[in-house]
């Protein structure tokens, strides 16, 4: 084959290579008039090689782009061989624009080309692929960001972890609460603040969840900044990306130490009042307010004796348990319950079912204002309630046979002193001192019976008060009259101590009252005062109002009163220490528990202030008579 032929094959297998070539192939002038375009150019641009060699391939470039490349084909010009790669945006036939990719070599040197050879390349799918890339990146990271942002001002501490199990993000409360830096705590850095005994069941839990890709929630202890371990409650979920793709777990913890204090307390209480029912000491009993019996335990059915069957009944209603005489008082009852909540405990008789009445101690709380529910609990005190009756009955009979050989005691000797007293004038010496020594010692003996008398009245005012026998004569009276008159009768029995009354400019403070008890009360108040205090100090008695209500005070300058002894003082057979002895000195021990009983039932209060060392002072108060209930005397007397 001739030189001439083999060049010519050549010529076409190269013509052949360029004409399908995916890629565009022009030549250029250095003023960019197009002398050659393959026809790939119609692929790429749109324009047939003939139409694309009728423009300036300059016209083609996008305007944004033109600057680049003109400082580009400035150093291709200036370098022959020169090759350049560069991307830009190119005007398609349909006037669109398309990315492609040029590859361009300075060719004008060579004598067979004398030309700038561009190669194109279309790269619009690739361009757009990468824009895409590009904005989810950009999305992602936003996202990235408004979810630490989130994460960060959350009221809780969350957590991330990657496909390897480790921890791949620590939220600012975590970090807070822990006081340690981010870079401590990821990868496995968080369990350094487990608590060791929970440390092998909380991994457990996470890693055996995380496996099998299934939520998971646990409870562990977690070292707070103080050094203090709180309990928190972890809450975790697998995470996947939108394909479907598992990315790890995120999970959120929250201090749960005080909620679950609060949930062994409740534990505790339930337990405790489980044990309460179960052990059948008090009879437990739930309620509607219209009467239907919900729960009761054995004991309450035993009280009563009932079946549970018989109680649980759908027909049975707890008002059958209530006496005929009680009905009203039980509207009050109800009343309590539905205003306060509760009912404090309440002494109670009701009716058992072969009609007996057994006396009860009750209370009872609500459950649910809406249906009304209550619980109530009863304690039988029958047993307690007859033997204070056995005991009221002794005390009573005991104390009118001690009365009845005092009173005849106390005569006796009365007419053996008054027999002294008319004896005659003329006996001799030695009679008169014999007579002397006689009435000396029946006026200690008398002194002695005075005492005991008092006593056996304190024991009868005792079983007055615990038999309900403790009667009023009410009647409307003056204050002011029965103030001076307790004074009085004081002062005529302590000669030689000083009692000052002080008293309102009214001549009358109108009280309803029972006169011979408000005197006893106050002469109570001042035979105290007179016995603390020292001899040669003034015991004060003031009469005051304010409003509708008058308060009656005696002071003394005595020892005083420390707190625990204010706390009792009040109590029956309580006793203060007297100056200078080494316990009690006289009486039971009733006399201000009966006063408040008195005052109590005046519709009044009694009080005292004092301290040691300072003295005390003792009051009481009761309504004026234009304030008090006008059915006051059926209140007390019905």
């Amino acid at each position: 084959m001739s030189i001439e032929a083999s060049t010519h094959n050549s010529d076409r297998r190269f013509r052949a290579l360029i004409e399908h070539s995916i890629d565009a192939i022009a030549l250029l002038t250095p003023e960019g008039t197009v002398t050659y375009a393959s026809p790939s150019i119609e692929r790429v641009l749109g324009y047939t090689p003939q139409e694309f060699m009728t423009i300036n391939g300059f016209d083609v470039f996008h305007p944004g782009d033109i600057p680049s490349l003109a400082h580009t084909f400035q150093q291709l010009l200036a370098t022959p061989g020169l090759v350049d790669t560069k991307q830009f945006r190119s005007r398609h036939k349909d006037g669109t624009w398309r990315w492609v990719e040029a590859t361009v070599t300075n060719l004008l040197h060579d004598p067979d080309v004398q030309a700038i050879v561009t190669n194109l390349h279309d790269i619009s799918e690739r361009k757009q692929a990468e824009e895409g890339l590009k904005a989810l990146a950009e999305q992602t990271e936003e996202s990235e960001q408004r979810f630490r942002l989130l994460a960060d001002s959350a009221p809780v501490m969350i957590w991330t972890s990657g496909i390897d199990k480790l921890c791949t993000y620590i939220n600012a409360p975590w970090l807070a609460f822990t006081g340690r830096t981010i870079e401590q705590e990821l990868g496995n850095g968080w369990a350094e603040g487990v608590h060791p005994a929970d440390m092998q069941q909380c991994l457990d839990i996470y890693t055996s969840s995380f496996d099998a890709r299934q939520p998971f929630s646990t409870d562990y202890r977690l070292r707070r900044f103080d050094g203090q371990y709180r309990w928190v409650l972890d809450n975790g979920i697998p995470f996947y990306a939108p394909d479907g793709t598992f990315t790890g777990y995120i999970g959120s913890c929250v201090d749960i130490t005080e909620r679950r204090s609060l949930e062994q307390q409740l534990q505790y209480s339930e337990q405790k009042l489980r044990s309460l029912v179960e052990s059948n000491i008090l009879g437990v009993i739930v309620v509607d307010l219209d009467g239907r019996i919900y729960e009761i335990n054995d004991r309450f059915a035993q009280i009563f004796g009932y079946s549970r069957d018989e109680l649980l009944a759908e027909t049975f209603n707890w008002s059958q348990l209530v006496p005929p005489d009680a009905h009203e008082a039980l509207e009050q009852v109800i009343t309590t319950v539905l205003s306060t909540g509760a009912l404090p405990p309440l002494e109670w008789e009701s009716l058992r079912k072969d009609g007996s009445r057994v006396h009860l101690l009750m209370a009872a709380t609500l459950l649910d204002q809406e249906p009304r529910l209550g619980l109530g609990v009863i304690l039988d005190i029958s047993d307690r309630k007859a033997a204070e009756r056995r005991k009221q009955e002794f005390l009573s009979m005991v104390s009118h046979e001690l009365r009845t050989p005092l009173t005849a005691i106390l005569g006796l000797i009365e007419l053996a002193l008054m027999q002294i007293d008319l004896r005659p004038r003329s006996l001799p010496p030695e009679a008169e001192g014999l007579l002397g020594q006689i009435e000396k010692v029946l006026q200690q003996a008398n002194e002695q019976v005075e005492i005991e008398t008092r006593l056996v009245e304190e024991l009868l005012e005792l079983s007055r008060l615990e038999m309900h026998k403790f009667g009023l004569s009410l009647q409307r009276e003056n204050l002011v009259t029965i103030v001076q008159e307790a004074v009085a009768n004081q002062q005529q029995a302590a000669r030689t101590r000083q009692i000052e009354l002080v008293l309102l400019p009214d001549e009358v403070v109108p009280v309803i009252a029972d006169a011979g008890r408000i005197g006893q009360v106050l002469t109570n108040y001042l035979t105290n005062a007179l016995k603390y205090a020292p001899a040669d100090q003034v015991v004060s008695v003031c009469l005051e109002v304010t409003g509708t209500i008058a308060r009656v005070s005696v002071r003394d300058q005595g020892p005083g009163l420390t707190p625990e002894q204010r706390q009792w003082v009040w109590e029956r057979f309580y006793q203060a220490a007297a100056p200078g002895s080494q316990g009690a000195d006289g009486g039971l021990g009733l006399g201000l528990a009966i006063a408040k009983v008195i005052i109590e039932q005046h519709q009044g209060q009694v009080g005292v202030e004092s301290a040691p060392g300072r003295g005390s002072t003792f009051w009481f108060t009761v309504p004026l008579a234009d304030g008090l209930i006008t059915d006051v005397k059926e209140l007390f007397l019905g």
